[in-house]
């Protein structure tokens, strides 16, 4: 009897012993495998950061005419940029989701419309801002007037009605087709794998469009005096300058480019000056453009 105690003894010991061993070299396989991960994501999201800073900088010099010069040269100004607005558009997308979970989850119990119609005006809300005050889309009156009165009128039927059977059967209907819609694309294997993609397109996108609204409605611009026509520059990185004429009352660019050194001495100092173009500047059509 004492002679299997000791055995029973022994194995459970080895035992406990295997399974701690176990647990170790998972934990070491684990590790590596998350650096291995991170570093990848880091190594794509920097490579698509510089990606999105060149097609920012193109659609952006595009709106002036300029096809080659200095394209080449992204600059630390547009990578920069490039990642302050995808950190924006992550943190924005994290709270969107989060917001939208929180407020769709509850929705197979919910016999009223107020939540998916609290989600709908949110995203309308957030659409026009960003049409609006990104890319300078004038939005008319009767747009706003059409589409939040929309928003308010079912809201006010919604909280009205919300005594009636027969509207609560209805609007449970409607609740549980929302929730199984969401959960279905939720729990959908190749959900995070869309949900990426449409990060990557939807951010493409966004840089390649404000690019050229950006360029067509900035106002203030730096002036270089000269005669007979200032200069205006249009771009520069660290040493050199794109300039070119500009004709102030009109507010027209002559597509006339030249990039200069950027240098200036005690001697000989380069004179920039900030000048605010109320409307833009235009770029003069010639037969090239």
């Amino acid at each position: 009897m004492q002679k299997d105690y000791k055995r029973t003894k022994r194995t459970k010991r080895r035992t406990k012993a295997g399974t701690l061993n176990n647990r170790v070299r998972k934990k070491k396989v684990i590790f590596p495998t998350l650096l291995t991960d991170a570093s990848v994501i880091v190594v794509v999201l920097t490579g698509f950061t510089y990606l999105l800073g060149f097609v920012f900088k193109n659609n952006y010099l595009g709106y002036y005419g300029v096809n080659e010069l200095i394209k080449d040269n992204i600059g630390s100004y547009y990578i920069a940029f490039a990642y302050y607005v995808m950190f924006l558009i992550i943190i924005a997308c994290c709270c969107f989701y989060i917001f939208l979970s929180f407020m769709l989850s509850p929705l197979k119990e919910e016999e009223r419309l107020h939540r998916p119609m609290f989600s709908v005006l949110l995203l309308v809300t957030t659409t026009f801002v960003v049409v609006g005050y990104m890319f300078k889309v004038q939005i008319t009156d009767l747009t706003y007037i059409l589409t939040y009165g929309s928003i308010f009128t079912i809201v006010i039927l919604d909280s009205l009605l919300s005594k009636v059977s027969w509207y609560k059967k209805i609007v449970s209907r409607i609740n549980q087709r929302i929730a199984s819609s969401v959960t279905t694309i939720k729990c959908h294997k190749y959900f995070k794998f869309f949900a990426l993609m449409f990060f990557l397109v939807g951010t493409f996108y966004f840089f390649e469009k404000y690019g050229q609204s950006l360029a067509s409605h900035q106002e203030d611009y730096l002036i270089i005096e000269n005669k007979p026509k200032d200069l205006v520059v249009i771009d520069h990185t660290k040493d050199k300058l794109l300039i070119a004429p500009v004709d102030e009352k009109k507010k027209v660019i002559t597509p006339d480019y030249r990039i200069v050194e950027s240098k200036s001495t005690m001697d000989k100092p380069l004179v920039l000056k900030s000048k605010t173009f109320k409307g833009g500047l235009t770029v003069e059509k010639t037969d090239n453009n």
